[in-house]
C-alpha cells in the first residue's frame, strides 16, 4: 500500500498548477527572452513592460521652444502610425521655455505611449530635465548629466534679468507642481526632484547600519544620525559602482515598503515615505551632502543611477535596441522646414528681417518699376511672417492683419483720398499683426506678456535699424553709380534727381505722355518718345496710364492723370 503522506494533497496540486501557469505566462509575454541581440550587445533579460519590437527615437536637440512642442507632437504621432510600441526621447538641450515643456510633458503623460524613455545624451539641463522626469524612466550615456531646473528669464539685448520674489514664485509653482507628478507617477524621492527646481532644497544622503540608504533635510538628518548636519563638509553624491544598496532599493523598498514600484510599467506608487522615527537615532550615518542651501541639484550618469533616478546606462542605438530587446530602432529627427522656422524665428534674424522689409520696401517705393529692392523685400516680409507660421507659432489672424495692412498702405500710397488715415489704420493692422507673430501664449500669462515685450523690442529696434539704413541708402545710392536703381536723393534726401541727363531741354508743363514704369510716386514717363525722369503729383500711378506735365523739379517733371 501507499503511504498516504507521500500522496499529493489537492492543495499541493493548486499551488503546483498555478506555478507552472505562471511560468507559462512569463515566458509568453517576454519574446525578448532568448532573442539575439544587436551584434556587440550583450543579451539583457528585458521585463516583459519594458519590451518592444521597434523603438522609436525622437530627438530633442537645442533650446526648448513653442516649436519644439510642436515638432514633438507631430513626430511622436508619426512614430505611432509607423507601428513603434516604444518611444525615446533623445535628449541634448540646455533648456528652453517654461510653457513649451510643460506643454511637451502633458504630451508624454496624455499622448504617448506608456513605454516612453528619456535618455539623456549627453545633457538635459532644466527644460530638458522636466521632460525626462516625465518619462516611464531615464536611461543615460556613460557622460551625460542633468539637472538645474530653475525658472529664469530674460529680454533680447539684455541677457538675464532677476526675478522679484512674487514674480518667481509665480513661475515656480507649476514646475514644481510638474517634478511632483513626475515623481508620484515614477516613483522618484519627492525632496530630490525638488532640489532640481528651487534653492534652499539642503539635502543630505544618510546611511543606516543594514546598508539602507535615505535622502534627507536637516530637520530628519539631526532626528536619525544624532548630531547637527555637517554643512561645511564638501558635498559628496553617490556613485553608482558602491557595494551598498543603490537608492531605490534601499529607499523604496526598505523605507516604504515591500512593494516592486521600479519593476512596474506605470510606477503608480508615491514617492514619499514615513519619517525615520526617532527610536532609530546613532543606527544612521551621514554620507555626504547632496545639495547646499544656495545650489540646485545636478548629477552626472553614475550618481543619477545611484540615486535611483536613472534606470541604466545606454551608450548607443544598439544598446538601446538590446535595452528593449527591440529588432528594429526608428529615427525621427526634426524637418528642414522645422530647422529653417526655428532658426528663422530667432530673435537677432527677426530684427534683421524687419529692418530689411523697412530698407528695401523704402528704396523700392521710391524706385521706378519693380525691381531688386522690392524683391528682397518681399522676400524678407515673407520670411518674417510665413516662418511663425509653418512652424505652429502664430496664428491666421495676424497674416490677416498683416495682409490688410499692406492693402490699406498701398491704397492710400495710390489715391491719397483719405488724407493719410487709410494708411495709418494700415500701419497699425501690420504693427499688430507683427507683434501677433512673436505671441503664442495667453497674453494674460507672464510668458505671453513676456513674448509680447519681446516681440515689441525687436520690431522697434527693426523699424529704427530699417529707417538709419534707408536714410544711409538715400545719401550713398548715387555715390555708388546706383541710381538708376533708385532716386531717392530726389524725393527722400530733398536733392536734385541725376537720372536724366540727357536732353537738358524737359517738356513744357501741359505735355502729355504715358507713364513707362509705375510711379510710386517716382519713376519713368515718355513724352513724344523720349524718356524722362518724373514724380507723381497724386501719388500712385500705374505704368501706361496718360500723364500731363505740371511743374517742373530740378531735371524731373512732375506729373498728373489726365482727366
Amino acid at each position: 500500500m501507499c503511504d498516504p503522506a507521500q500522496i499529493p494533497r489537492p492543495r499541493v496540486i493548486h499551488r503546483l498548477l498555478v506555478v507552472l501557469l505562471a511560468a507559462g505566462v512569463l515566458l509568453a509575454a517576454a519574446p525578448s527572452i532568448g532573442q539575439a541581440p544587436p551584434s556587440g550587445v550583450a543579451p539583457l533579460a528585458v521585463p516583459a513592460w519594458r519590451y518592444a519590437s521597434t523603438v522609436g527615437i525622437i530627438e530633442i536637440h537645442g533650446e526648448i521652444d513653442a516649436i519644439t512642442k510642436a515638432t514633438v507632437q507631430r513626430r511622436l504621432e508619426r512614430a505611432m502610425k509607423d507601428g513603434c510600441d516604444a518611444v525615446v526621447l533623445e535628449l541634448d538641450t540646455p533648456g528652453g521655455e517654461v510653457v513649451a515643456t510643460l506643454d511637451i510633458c502633458s504630451i508624454i503623460k496624455s499622448e504617448a505611449p506608456a513605454n516612453t524613455v528619456a535618455w539623456v545624451h549627453p545633457k538635459a539641463y532644466s527644460a530638458g530635465t522636466m521632460i525626462a522626469l516625465s518619462a516611464r524612466e531615464i536611461v543615460v550615456s556613460p557622460a551625460a548629466s542633468f539637472g538645474d531646473a530653475a525658472p529664469i528669464t530674460g529680454l533680447p539685448g539684455l541677457g538675464l534679468i532677476g526675478l522679484p520674489p512674487t514674480e518667481r514664485a509665480k513661475i515656480e509653482a507649476p514646475i514644481v507642481g510638474e517634478v511632483l507628478d513626475s515623481a508620484r507617477r515614477r516613483g522618484y524621492d519627492e525632496r530630490l526632484v525638488q532640489a532640481f527646481v528651487r534653492l534652499g532644497s539642503e539635502l543630505w544622503l544618510i546611511e543606516r547600519d543594514d546598508g539602507i540608504r535615505a535622502v534627507v533635510d536637516a530637520t530628519e538628518y539631526e532626528r536619525a544620525v544624532g548630531t547637527e548636519p555637517d554643512r561645511d563638509a564638501p558635498i559628496s553624491l553617490p556613485d553608482a559602482t558602491d557595494s551598498t544598496s543603490a537608492i531605490p532599493q534601499a529607499l523604496i523598498r526598505g523605507l516604504v515598503g515591500d512593494q516592486d514600484v521600479l519593476q512596474s510599467p506605470t510606477r503608480d506608487a508615491v514617492a514619499t515615505r514615513e519619517p525615520i522615527p526617532a527610536s532609530e537615532r546613532g543606527r544612521w550615518r551621514p554620507l555626504g551632502q547632496l545639495v547646499a542651501n544656495d545650489a540646485l541639484l545636478v548629477v552626472r550618469s553614475d550618481q543619477a543611477r545611484a540615486l535611483g533616478l536613472a534606470a541604466g546606462e545606454v551608450d548607443g542605438d544598439d544598446t538601446l535596441s538590446a535595452w528593449f530587446g527591440a529588432t528594429r530602432v526608428l529615427r525621427y529627427p526634426e524637418s528642414w522646414s522645422e530647422s529653417l522656422g526655428r532658426t528663422l524665428t530667432q530673435w537677432p534674424i527677426q530684427l534683421l528681417l524687419v529692418a530689411l522689409v523697412v530698407i528695401f520696401g523704402v528704396i523700392e517705393f521710391f524706385t521706378p518699376g519693380f525691381g531688386i529692392a522690392g524683391g528682397i523685400a518681399s522676400a524678407a516680409l515673407l520670411a518674417l511672417v510665413g516662418a511663425p507660421f509653418i512652424a505652429g507659432l502664430s496664428q491666421w489672424w495676424t497674416l490677416l492683419a498683416v495682409g490688410v495692412g499692406i492693402a490699406a498702405v498701398l491704397a492710400e500710397v495710390a489715391t491719397l483720398f483719405s488724407g493719410g488715415i487709410v494708411g495709418l489704420l494700415g500701419a497699425g493692422s501690420i504693427l499688430a499683426g507683427l507683434l501677433g507673430l512673436f505671441v503664442s501664449d495667453g497674453l494674460s500669462t507672464p510668458e505671453g506678456q513676456g513674448q509680447l515685450a519681446r516681440g515689441f523690442a525687436v520690431v522697434l529696434g527693426g523699424i529704427l535699424l530699417g529707417g538709419f539704413g534707408a536714410w544711409l541708402a538715400a545719401r550713398l545710392l548715387p555715390q555708388w553709380g546706383l541710381a538708376r536703381l533708385s532716386v531717392l536723393e530726389a524725393t527722400v534726401a530733398s536733392g536734385h534727381a541725376r537720372l536724366n541727363t540727357e536732353p537738358s531741354t524737359l517738356p513744357a508743363p501741359g505735355s502729355t505722355g504715358v507713364a513707362s514704369s509705375t510711379l510710386r510716386p517716382s519713376g519713368r514717363v515718355t513724352i513724344d518718345g523720349e524718356p524722362f525722369d518724373a514724380v507723381s503729383s497724386q501719388g500712385f500711378i500705374q505704368a501706361g496710364t496718360t500723364i500731363r506735365v505740371v511743374a517742373h523739379h530740378g531735371e524731373t517733371v512732375v506729373v498728373e492723370r489726365t482727366a
